[in-house]
């Protein structure tokens, strides 16, 4: 009886594998914004002196920069809780607002600069880079950067 007990539980064990659903599959594929971080832009200043071609951002392990030619830069740290693996990506927005970045009017779509697999609970830095399209009058108006998360996956 000692040996059979064993023996019964891993059967019953392999019994009740679970076997992927479309469910399943649609939600491993499916993306979602998991955080946004709303962060002022900042004029860079060289011998205390605005310089113009380059603006900044600055949060809780969160930095970067964008170019009046519309590239920008980004490195932020990505948190995952669970075991099972998931997909981040990190991007950025520009936005119009008040001066705390409240009432926002948001003037570019999303642009994602990194992409990342983490498994077991890791927290892992990001850094990307894009360009933004268009007018140099978003960059110019632009107050507000929006640091974005999406997941894929286990989230």
């Amino acid at each position: 009886m000692r040996k059979l007990l064993p023996m019964i539980l891993l059967v019953s064990c392999a019994v009740t594998q679970h076997t992927a659903t479309a469910a399943d599959e649609k939600s491993a594929t499916d993306s979602r914004i998991v955080n946004t971080m709303d962060l002022a832009l900042e004029p860079t200043l060289k011998n205390g002196t605005d310089q113009g071609a380059v603006r900044t951002f600055q949060g809780t392990e969160t930095q970067g920069s964008i170019g009046e030619t519309g590239a920008w830069n980004l490195r932020t740290g990505v948190t995952h809780n669970r075991l099972r693996c998931a997909t981040y990506e990190t991007g950025i927005q520009l936005g119009k607002g008040s001066p705390a970045c409240t009432k926002v009017e948001w003037q570019t779509d999303i642009s994602y600069g990194s992409s990342r697999r983490h498994c077991n609970s890791a927290v892992m830095i990001h850094q990307g880079s894009g360009k933004f399209t268009g007018s140099n009058d978003i960059y110019q108006s632009s107050t507000c950067v929006r640091v974005v998360t999406k997941c894929t996956g286990a989230c």
